[in-house]
């Protein structure tokens, strides 16, 4: 998320998606996805989390959640032929529609060893009891991200500069 969209952009995406489906709101969760399919594969992310109202406040880093969401379709995931954008989407749907849907975690974890979409279950929380679906996205550094990008650059300059 770090190339894309700021750190604290992507703190707040976070905690807003992590309350949107925690255990006290859990049961409205299931009752709009049965209602009005919510998390679906006709659906984009996009579209998902902004008629949850799970968007940054600030517009331009609104595009860029948006840029962010759609750009998701070229990770992998844990599941063969299945991108990153779709197994998030299968992992709400999932949970919600089961016979007992439990809360859903999305944390970040280094794309520098993992660059795929995960998903799990377990205890994401240490003071929580409960187990939740974990949906884990690769991320990196806004800073990381940002120097690499820069690295790349000064590479490509250099090697254009030899071919003349």
């Amino acid at each position: 998320m770090g190339a894309m969209i700021k750190d604290s952009t992507t703190l707040d995406i976070v905690v807003q998606l992590n309350k949107r489906f925690d255990a006290e709101a859990l049961a409205e969760m299931v009752e709009l996805q049965r209602e009005f399919g919510v998390f679906s594969l006709s659906h984009s992310l996009q579209q998902s989390f902004a008629l949850l109202g799970i968007v940054p406040a600030d517009w331009s880093e609104r595009r860029r959640w948006y840029k962010f969401l759609d750009f998701l379709k070229t990770y992998p995931s844990d599941i063969a032929n299945v991108n990153g954008h779709d197994r998030v989407i299968q992992a709400f749907k999932d949970d919600l529609e089961s016979e007992k849907a439990i809360p859903v975690s999305i944390i970040c974890h280094s794309a520098a060893e993992d660059p795929r979409v995960t998903v799990s279950e377990g205890r994401p929380i240490i003071f929580s009891l409960d187990t939740h679906v974990i949906v884990s996205i690769p991320t990196t550094p806004g800073r990381e991200a940002r120097k690499q990008a820069a690295e790349t650059a000064r590479a490509r300059r250099v090697q254009k500069r030899g071919k003349k």
